[in-house]
């Protein structure tokens, strides 16, 4: 049985080492039949985009023997090699612009020495110009240009425009020797998380072939169910045979283990109507700590200049389910932008997608125009971003800590605690952004639950109404009114003369659940900013 690694991101250390790797390479060898390809690719964070710029790198040196039983290897490839420069951007300290620069001219210096040539220049940009065309002389063919993260540095500036601005400035002219240089590279390949745009920030760009969200390499990064049961059979196999159970505590046959699996990793999907993949790193995480169900998304950081911009516009959970982007708004997606205080929500949606915590679902036609659909991934990713818009939004609560407190409360028929439990989130909100809508406080208990890992809907509409909230337990079913600055007894009382419940009493008693009614009333006042009272009428007791 292979090992599995989970921090090598080099191709031959992989291959000399006798690691597991899932066989990439017949996406590779379709860009290689392009004799001067140029192309970029966006994926989200540790998804793989590293090792496949190593596994390039690999064939361009003619690295062919550690291609042994690979796709390309069968191939007609006749693996020439080629000169190539690797800049990797998430390896320099991008922390000003000046010291960006001096790593990347450190970088292109070790390259030049490499290959027993000068790097001659005041700049990188000048640098890099320089060692391409004394390459491509030395050698008497085209050069071959990976790199790896290229938006790293505006990402990690992203949240000051000046900032922003002087390393939009400085990459540019970098990026625009790429172009100047196409007749002397045999192939160019770029990564990073944000799909650029031909307007955007990274405009010298534009002579890239983009291939983020084309149908032919949706698959090439992550893995397909396919490429997950074939390459990891024995691990799934002895995760079986040591009778390894599940959330809820069942032991696991191979069905039950790839099911979960699934619910937990895979969904990612980079092109409308292709089979979507598990995150690479997620799968590799779970084997390696004895098939142990984690939310390994969220121990690999998330980006919290996402959280400050979704705190920053009161965006909530509500406001991400079921989100659409159109094909134009894509195309025109610019990371300067997000650093502009009059920054729309639209962006943000744009960002989420980039960075994984919204994915493709469908494509729907409307007036002419094509809508891409969004969804969460899968649970991962799902309870990634709802943990970390929580912390957010309130920095001094705990959030393992409250959700084991409040689903065992809202679990239990608890409703008392479940309450205090809420009054002491709300009390940690910051004063400056708490929105006077009840939409707001009604979204942010949304969140709150579903972070629980609880049933909870949001807006249900019936025959004569709609309601706020339905918090689905296993034993205790909440029918839920939000009031602002009113009362809760009238919240209570819109429930009855609504009759909301009605159409939950029949499946409620099935399943032997008790149903309740409850009355939540916030109030905005000064000083306050709270729940202020909450009435519960018990509308059906459990089994009854």
């Amino acid at each position: 049985m292979k090992e599995i690694a989970t921090s090598i991101y080099t191709f031959s250390k992989l291959r000399d080492n006798g690691c597991l790797y899932v066989d990439k390479t017949s996406y590779i060898y379709r860009l290689l039949q392009d004799k001067g390809g140029q192309f970029f690719c966006a994926r989200p964070r540790r998804f793989g985009k590293s090792l496949a710029v190593s596994t390039i790198e690999a064939i361009f040196r003619g690295r062919r023997e550690l291609f042994e039983g690979l796709y390309l290897t069968g191939t007609d490839y006749d693996w020439p090699v080629h000169p190539v420069i690797h800049i990797d951007f998430g390896r320099y300290d991008n922390s000003t612009v000046e010291l960006m620069e001096s790593g990347l001219q450190r970088a292109l210096r070790y390259t030049a020495e490499e290959y027993g040539i000068s790097a001659e220049g005041g700049s990188a940009a000048d640098m890099l110009d320089d060692i391409i065309r004394k390459l491509y002389k030395k050698y008497d063919c085209g050069v071959v240009l990976l790199i790896d993260e290229y938006d790293k540095p505006i990402i990690g500036h992203v949240e000051d425009a000046g900032d922003a601005e002087i390393f939009r400035a400085a990459l540019e002219s970098f990026y625009q020797t790429i172009k100047g240089s196409e007749a002397l590279l045999r192939f160019v390949f770029l990564t990073g998380v944000t799909k650029f745009a031909k307007v955007s920030i990274f405009s010298k760009l534009n002579n890239l072939t983009d291939i983020s969200m084309h149908e032919d390499y949706a698959t090439m990064f992550g893995y397909t169910q396919a490429e997950l049961e074939e390459n990891f059979a024995e691990h799934l196999e002895e995760v079986v045979r040591e009778g390894r159970r599940d959330r809820w505590n069942r032991v696991m046959d191979r069905a039950g283990l790839l099911s979960e699996l699934k619910n937990w990793y895979d969904g990612f999907c980079f092109a409308v109507g292709c089979e979507s993949v598990y995150n690479p790193v997620s799968i590799g995480k779970f084997f390696y700590n004895k098939a142990k169900f984690r939310n390994y998304w969220f121990e690999t950081g998330t980006p919290t200049f996402l959280m400050k911009l979704m705190t920053y516009k009161n965006m909530m959970l509500t406001d991400v389910v079921g989100a659409s982007l159109t094909d134009e708004s894509l195309a025109t997606f610019n990371l300067a932008e997000l650093a502009d205080p009059r920054v729309q929500p639209l962006r943000v949606m744009q960002l989420m997608l980039q960075t994984g915590y919204l994915t493709l679902d469908r494509e729907d036609m409307q007036g002419g125009m094509s809508y891409y659909r969004l969804r969460f991934p899968n649970g991962e990713v799902r309870s990634s971003f709802e943990t970390g818009l929580l912390t957010a939004y309130n920095q001094d609560t705990d959030p393992y800590a409250y959700v084991f407190e409040l689903g065992r409360a809202a679990g239990t028929g608890d409703t008392e605690q479940m309450m205090e439990l809420l009054r002491e989130f709300f009390a940690g909100l910051s004063y400056d952004i708490q929105v006077k809508q009840e939409k707001y406080y009604q979204s942010i208990v949304y969140t709150i639950f579903r972070m629980c890992g609880m049933e909870m809907q949001a807006e249900v509409t019936t025959n004569i109404g709609r309601i706020d909230g339905v918090l689905d337990t296993e034993q205790h079913l909440y029918i839920i009114e939000f009031k602002l600055d009113k009362t809760a007894a009238e919240a209570v009382r819109q429930i009855d003369v609504q009759k909301y419940a009605e159409k939950y009493l029949r499946p409620a008693q099935a399943k032997g659940q008790t149903v309740h009614a409850l009355g939540i009333n916030f109030s905005y006042e000064a000083g306050i900013r709270n729940i202020t009272d909450w009435q519960e009428k018990v509308l059906m007791e459990q089994g009854l």
